[in-house]
């Protein structure tokens, strides 16, 4: 059966629990089943569903009460994201009743504290040598800027200073603003990676996830 033959009611429905999950899981759904995302997705959708039948008892038509519910849909998953997941979580660990907050991998949790600023970001290579982004929040408007964490590891970030394998200190690289060839992102894959230390502090987020 093809998905556009259902009732107009029930796409909407779908399309509107859909948007709010897949907003409110960007960069945490790697791990997530076929039955999860459905039973997720009704569970957002039952707000902007009854928003669509109450457009309808006004006398709105049905094609044209399907604004009211997609446009519910965005900032419900924004919401439940940004405070509902972890309030959720809190109460759940406060009270023990669990204190697993469901994420695939410790990894993956680095992608939902968004309340933090990154203020400096080291990549350590497994020859031994490092890689420096040091406030990275200057490169947000760049390509991948500020940063990027990849869910399978990999990282992109502006070097601002470097570590030979020998050495303890960090040289300063100066031309990742060049001037005339402009900005300069450095793609470092997963397997040439030892350790990834971030420093954050409390503030406006700065950083870039991959979904």
């Amino acid at each position: 059966m093809n998905m556009l033959d259902l009732p107009w009611a029930t796409l909407v429905t779908l399309a509107s629990g859909y948007i709010s999950y897949f907003i409110a899981n960007v960069g945490l759904k790697e791990h997530h089943k076929p039955i999860d995302i459905f039973f997720s997705t009704l569970i957002f959708s039952l707000l902007p569903t009854a928003i669509y039948h109450v457009t309808l008892w006004g006398g709105v038509n049905a094609y044209a009460a399907t604004l009211p519910p997609v446009l519910l849909a965005l900032p419900l998953g924004a919401l439940w994201r940004k405070y509902g997941r972890k309030r959720l979580y809190a109460f759940l660990r406060k009270h023990n009743i669990s204190w697993s907050d469901s994420t695939h991998s410790a990894w993956q949790q680095m992608f939902g504290l968004t309340d933090y600023r990154v203020t400096e970001l080291f990549v350590v290579l497994k020859d031994g040598s490092g890689l420096l982004s040091r406030l990275p929040g200057r490169f947000e408007g760049l390509p991948n800027g500020p940063f990027t964490l990849g869910n399978n590891g990999d990282v992109i970030l502006y070097v601002t200073h470097r570590s030979p394998a020998s050495s303890d200190e960090w040289v300063e690289y100066g031309d990742v603003i060049h001037q005339d060839y402009g900005a300069l992102a450095t793609y470092i894959p997963a397997d040439q990676i030892a350790r990834i230390d971030i420093r954050r502090r409390a503030g406006k987020p700065s950083g870039s996830f991959s979904d």
